[in-house]
């Protein structure tokens, strides 16, 4: 969708904001008084969430999580609702149980399929009721802690830490609430937050990324708000064989996504120095088909692209389609990524999880 169009939609919808901003104020001060019940599992819940409509990083940000808790020796398992994927009849689905994935995206999702690829070893459950997921993660899986995807607005889950991302050019997108602007609650919902991370900072400024961290800092005094970098780690194609990163240098490629920020993965490419010459945006977890492929391709073509280039979500969905495409085909290569907070953010972590874990974390 073009910034025109959806700047269109805010402005048609902006009648109904004051009502759904009312809605989630009255919800969320239910969940605060005890008047709709806060369910907590028999673990610590770390919850990775935001308050705008995609774009924001979460899936990156809860495997750099999933990552370091890890390499600590502590046990996550990955909560997460599944939205792109089919219903499992019967309660929660396991997407991996740490060893194998047993869901495609296509059945459970693109992100929890993408996080459980990402990180080896640590159990995925997808379902609408978080609450039921997690119950299902923690009696199957036994974790140390269950890390929750998405989770600022689902608050009938209990959770020990509450981090929120914001894009760090524009904390608070248009300021107003759905349908007439992009966030999901009024910005001083961040005032549950234990800690703000403000996505994308590598395309600002010291000066900006301040300012930044000073609007968020007013309207939710005394939260620790630290800044997080994506940065690119390698090329594979869709069997996940890695290529060098020097084949995009100089060479004329045609990319494509369906991402809640497309224009990011855009910059990211040019940064790189590959020669962008189309790009193709499709709505956020958009399934693909075929007919999306051969339209692709043959756009690229027309623009004398010698490579289709996407992201690793959408590579997940993507790959399903790759035995059926004939070899002659363009090929279609992946771009790895990964978020890198600041490291005060670690220490931020570590000095959360101890008592929660009754031990000490290394550095």
């Amino acid at each position: 969708m073009t910034d025109r169009r959806l700047a269109m939609l805010f402005r048609l919808g902006r009648p109904l904001s004051p009502l759904y901003e009312t809605l989630m104020r009255v919800r969320a001060r239910a969940y605060e008084r005890g008047i709709l019940d806060v369910l907590q599992l028999p673990c610590p819940v770390i919850s990775v969430g935001n308050l705008s409509l995609g774009g924001s990083g979460k899936t990156p940000h809860v495997v750099a999580v999933g990552r370091w808790l890890r390499g600590r020796g502590i046990r996550p398992a990955v909560v997460s609702r599944g939205y792109g994927g089919r219903r499992a009849r019967g309660g929660p689905r396991v997407v991996s149980d740490g060893d194998f994935l047993h869901a495609t995206a296509a059945e459970a999702g693109d992100e929890p399929v993408l996080i459980a690829e990402s990180l080896p070893g640590v159990p995925v459950v997808v379902h609408p009721d978080r609450y039921a997921a997690g119950r299902t993660a923690v009696a199957r899986f036994h974790p140390d802690l269950v890390l929750l995807d998405d989770g600022f607005q689902h608050q009938r889950l209990g959770r020990d830490v509450d981090l929120v991302l914001l894009p760090a050019a524009a904390p608070f997108g248009t300021g107003r609430v759905f349908p007439g602007g992009d966030l999901r609650e009024p910005p001083d919902a961040l005032r549950r937050a234990s800690a703000v991370l403000l996505t994308g900072a590598e395309w600002l400024t010291d000066a900006e990324c301040e300012r930044s961290r000073r609007q968020v800092q007013a309207v939710a005094p005394g939260c620790p708000v630290f800044l997080s970098a994506v940065r690119p780690t390698g090329l594979s194609d869709l069997a996940g064989n890695p290529l060098p990163m020097e084949y995009l240098e100089g060479t004329p490629v045609a990319a494509f996504c369906a991402v809640g920020r497309p224009e990011g993965f855009w910059d990211l490419l040019r940064d790189i120095g590959a020669d962008l010459r189309r790009q193709a945006a499709f709505r956020d977890h958009h399934a693909y088909r075929e007919r999306d492929l051969e339209g692709l391709e043959a756009a690229a073509r027309g623009a004398g692209a010698k490579a289709l280039v996407t992201t690793a979500k959408d590579a997940v969905k993507v790959r399903d389609l790759a035995g059926v495409r004939s070899k002659d085909r363009l090929p279609v290569w992946v771009l790895e990524v990964e978020v890198r907070p600041e490291e005060g953010f670690w220490h931020y972590l570590i000095g959360r999880l101890g008592p929660l874990l009754s031990r000490s974390i290394p550095a």
